[in-house]
């Protein structure tokens, strides 16, 4: 791939990258900083991008294995990483019982098996296709689709068990 062309993909691909990051580190101002140590890092390691694959998994990897080595040094140097705090807006009950609902989301999403919290977070947070999950997971789309069947599985009987979790809000909800 072409510098200029690689460097145009990168851009586009840093939002989506921003969702990774942050979901890895919880904190917006690390997830940029992140974000761009991700892409100078691709820049540098081009050479080793195998152009017949996907770009966004091999980015991806990156990125991740940045957010993790950040993770690492953060725990050895001042204990565990800290979240950006979500102000409530006056007048917004919908808005409050939304954050909510996601807060439970997100924490059944946070008890799940890694290999299960992985594919959930690639194929809704990160809206892989997948192949592209197959890719980067290094296992055939079937193991894919499996592992996302159980994953939700499990998501909707944990979330099933809290009684404040409704379903009816989100598209698909079941």
């Amino acid at each position: 791939m072409q510098d200029a062309l690689m460097m145009q993909t990168i851009t586009e691909l840093l939002p989506r990258g921003y969702v990774a990051a942050y979901r890895i580190l919880g904190n917006a101002e690390d997830s940029q900083d992140a974000c761009q140590e991700a892409a100078a890092r691709a820049l540098a390691a081009r050479r080793s991008y195998d152009a017949s694959r996907p770009f966004y998994p091999w980015f991806y990897r990156i990125l991740r294995n940045h957010c993790f080595d950040l993770l690492r040094r953060r725990s050895k140097q001042r204990g565990p990483p800290q979240v950006d705090p979500v102000e409530p807006r006056e007048g917004a009950p919908a808005q409050l019982a939304e954050r909510e609902r996601d807060r439970l989301l997100t924490q059944a999403i946070d008890r799940l098996p890694e290999d299960l919290r992985q594919v959930i977070e690639l194929r809704h947070f990160q809206e892989l296709s997948y192949q592209e999950l197959a890719e980067l997971l290094e296992c055939p789309q079937g193991t894919v689709m499996s592992r996302l069947y159980r994953a939700r599985k499990a998501l909707r009987q944990a979330l099933r068990a809290h009684p404040d979790f409704d379903f009816g809000q989100r598209p698909g909800g079941r």
